[in-house]
């Protein structure tokens, strides 16, 4: 599978010619036109990973696709169907397995919505905004890098827990270059001592897993 990169947490996931969407969003650049999309994964309600305008020109271009996302944020979008941690589904050959439930609190004590991770292909972790992993191995990891619930301390246990065989920094809007830096480095780091290959991506640049 081909894994691409775009502004914040948003993600695609390529294979056998058709594509897999992860909250994508437009911030200070503007996504691609997709073609072949069967899948939006939204992981949660928060305007930095779900922007209804965006899903729905994506949808306008690729009416066949699906839809999906938690109870909470279904509410919020047309045509959402709704997956719940423990789901699992074929979406046009991806195997998504659902895990987590709820968002890192960013006051304590405080669960500021519902959120989704997904599992696909048994292979890609994707937690959404939390640190909660699923049963299942994580072959590669989304890992949040920066956000206003996670520092990057709480990132590299957050690895180190996951123990992966590649490492992919995201949710990464909140930093400066020279921020996004200083985290990667120390994250790089923290991927060398378990043994695990660490790739930082920018905005549309793409790796085979």
């Amino acid at each position: 599978m081909k894994i691409t990169k775009f502004e914040h947490s948003g993600f695609a996931v390529e294979k056998d010619g058709k594509t897999l969407l992860f909250d994508p969003v437009e911030f200070e650049q503007r996504l691609p036109e997709f073609t072949n999309v069967v899948a939006i994964v939204i992981t949660h309600k928060h305007g930095d990973h779900c922007q209804p305008v965006i899903i729905e020109r994506i949808k306008a271009a690729n009416p066949a696709l699906e839809l999906i996302t938690s109870a909470e944020t279904a509410e919020t979008l047309n045509g959402a169907s709704v997956a719940v941690p423990g789901d699992t589904r074929d979406v046009a050959g991806f195997k998504l397995q659902f895990f987590g439930g709820k968002h890192a609190a960013i006051i304590p004590g405080q669960v500021p919505c519902d959120n989704i991770g997904v599992v696909v292909d048994d292979a890609l972790v994707n937690p959404g905004d939390s640190f909660d992993l699923p049963e299942t191995e994580a072959k590669v990891l989304m890992a949040p890098i920066a956000s206003p619930w996670n520092k990057v301390s709480e990132t590299i246990d957050f690895v180190n827990r996951a123990h992966p065989g590649m490492v992919i920094p995201f949710h990464d809007a909140v930093l400066s270059d020279l921020g996004m830096t200083f985290n990667c480095n120390w994250l790089n780091k923290a991927c060398a001592d378990i043994n695990a290959r660490f790739e930082r991506l920018g905005f549309g640049e793409s790796l085979e897993v």
